[in-house]
């Protein structure tokens, strides 16, 4: 019996390597809910867990064509597990960061924990925005700061709507990295 589950199990994995919306589905169906009970065990939060799981099948579906799956089970309960790890890092530095800050700050100002972090992501994105290659910072700027759609960027500056979403998805993913301490904070507001 064990033999068909794995030879099913493989037979879904080649279908879903293939772009098989179905067997994607399928997949998701079986085992989200173990997972999100896995998950929510380890962050006791309903909205992380079901973040975590949702972000595991995306990346699932992402790179579905260069995954190399043998357990898929064994993969998928990884992967909570590493997302559970990172959660976990980003709260240990987010406290860290706060900490070092309310050590810092003088006391003669009212400066409120929320006041701070955010004077201090404005300037960790003005620098990260600055460091960004030229195109892609005009596209930035003019995208999430002046709130203009790929359409009017492409037309301004006579590109194409997927060269827009090019820059965007590139200068998304360089601030990303760049902001990583802060994401923690502020995923929500920025991305």
């Amino acid at each position: 019996m064990q033999h068909q589950a794995d030879h099913n199990e493989q037979m879904l994995l080649e279908k879903l390597r293939q772009g098989d919306a179905e067997a994607f589905e399928r997949i998701f169906r079986l085992h989200w809910h173990r997972l999100y009970v896995l998950a929510k065990t380890k962050v006791q939060s309903h909205d992380e867990a079901e973040e975590i799981i949702q972000h595991i099948f995306s990346s699932l579906w992402e790179k579905r064509e260069t995954l190399l799956i043998t357990n898929l089970t064994f993969y998928l309960n990884t992967a909570v597990r590493n997302h559970v790890i990172n959660l976990v890092r980003n709260r240990i530095t987010h406290e860290k960061y706060w900490t070092y800050y309310k050590t810092f700050i003088p006391e003669y100002r009212n400066v409120t924990h929320e006041e701070v972090e955010f004077g201090d992501l404005n300037n960790a994105v003005e620098e990260a925005v600055n460091r960004l290659p030229e195109k892609s910072r005009k596209v930035f700027k003019l995208s999430r700061i002046e709130g203009r759609s790929n359409a009017e960027i492409a037309d301004l500056l006579h590109l194409s709507e997927k060269a827009i979403e090019y820059h965007l998805t590139q200068s998304l993913r360089k601030l990303r990295v760049h902001l990583k301490d802060f994401m923690v904070l502020f995923l929500p507001f920025f991305f």
